[in-house]
């Protein structure tokens, strides 16, 4: 049954084909007229006559029907005629071309080959266009007419760097102006806790000579007033008359026995040994420092240079150096702390390039030591006579 239906479609399909094809349709060919219409066609025109001999037998049928057949050219036809301008101009001496080719040069355009032109270039002045992306970096401006184009500039150095280099600019000052002291005389004011946990403050006249060291201090301030040290490093012993408040069972200006520096009465008095006095030991103790931190060994943020600083004890500003002191780095400090440096760089003082100013606090803010030097005499004409303990209880 099924293949009974499907022949019985295949044969209607068939005869439909072969009828559609019979047509005249927009597919179909007619048989009454081979030829199609214009403007497809090619219409021979009235005054041509249309003789198969005429017709060209491969003209397409799309040809423009008032198009003529295409036919031999004769050789007068090849000859230009005199009065039609030249297509391509003949040169001339003068390098200017006849005016009857300048209509058919103009006829061509040059940009018109390639189609497509070549973009124009932008000028400097010219806003920057909306489509650029938004991350690109900024194009270079050119140098001003004229001028020299600009040179790299060196690169800016890192803070740690500027902060290194102005510290040892700093202690090479120091140094030199260390080095060119032999004597000086100064009032010191000094408060510091002592080993026993005391807080020391005195006001001491203290003469002082390099080479040999020698030491002599004298009290003013009221408490130990009177007391008076000799020391030197040869004899490396301590001569003290006592001053007030000194000794509950000796009047003030008792001589004492010699004493040596390493004495646990001495030590438990003073926060650091006469062997160690001078302005020398602060400049050595920031050398060291700043040392450590130039190999690395120490933060980068351990010494600070602080430049200017206005300090009450002063009538002109000093320049400060901040010391973090890490717990551990100093048996005094044992938790560590801040110590300030403040150096005396006005260049007609005595004291320049020396530290005048020494502070110290633990890390909870509470102070430790204060050292201030005023009244600096530099250099104080000492001689043996003055580190003499004979002269212990003689006004000078």
């Amino acid at each position: 049954m099924i293949r009974t239906v499907g022949f019985t479609a295949l044969t209607f399909f068939v005869v439909g084909c072969a009828q559609f094809q019979s047509r005249e349709g927009p597919f179909g060919t007619s048989s009454k007229n081979t030829k199609p219409p214009p403007p497809y066609g090619s219409v021979a025109p009235a005054n041509v006559p249309s003789s198969p001999a005429r017709i060209v037998g491969n003209q397409s049928p799309l040809g423009i029907a008032s198009a003529a057949p295409m036919t031999s050219p004769t050789p007068s036809a090849l000859t230009p005629s005199p009065n039609d301008p030249p297509l391509v101009p003949p040169p001339s001496a003068s390098g200017v071309a006849p005016a009857g080719a300048t209509q058919i040069a103009s006829a061509v355009d040059p940009g018109e080959f390639p189609p497509f032109r070549r973009r124009p270039e932008p000028r400097p002045d010219a806003l920057p266009s909306p489509y650029a992306p938004k991350d690109a970096p900024p194009a270079p401006k050119a140098p001003a007419k004229g001028t020299a184009p600009m040179a790299n500039a060196p690169a800016a150095p890192s803070p740690a760097a500027k902060n290194l280099g102005e510290l040892k600019a700093l202690l090479a000052t120091a140094n030199a102006s260390w080095k060119g002291v032999d004597t000086y005389e100064v009032m010191i004011t000094r408060r510091e806790i002592n080993a026993k946990g005391d807080q020391n403050n005195e006001l001491v006249f203290c003469q002082y000579r390099r080479e040999p060291m020698g030491v002599f201090m004298r009290t003013i301030s009221d408490a130990g007033k009177g007391r008076e040290i000799v020391y030197t490093r040869q004899a490396d012993k301590m001569y003290v008359m006592l001053g007030e408040g000194d000794n509950r069972l000796v009047r003030a200006g008792f001589l004492a026995p010699p004493i040596s520096p390493d004495d646990p009465r001495v030590k438990e008095k003073s926060r650091y040994s006469i062997r160690e006095a001078g302005l020398g030991r602060y400049i050595a103790v920031l050398n060291n420092t700043v040392a450590k931190l130039e190999a690395g060994r120490i933060p980068a943020d351990a010494v600070i240079y602080d430049g200017e600083v206005k300090r009450p004890e002063y009538p002109y500003p000093l320049v400060g150096v901040t010391h973090k002191v890490r717990p551990g780095d100093e048996p005094f400090m044992p938790n560590g702390g801040v110590r300030y440096h403040f150096f005396d760089m006005k260049k007609d003082s005595p004291a320049f390039g020396l530290p005048v100013l020494v502070t110290a606090s633990e890390a909870a803010g509470k102070e430790l030591e204060y050292y201030l030097y005023e009244k600096f005499k530099c250099p104080a004409g000492l001689t043996d006579a003055d580190f003499d303990p004979a002269r212990l209880g003689k006004k000078k």
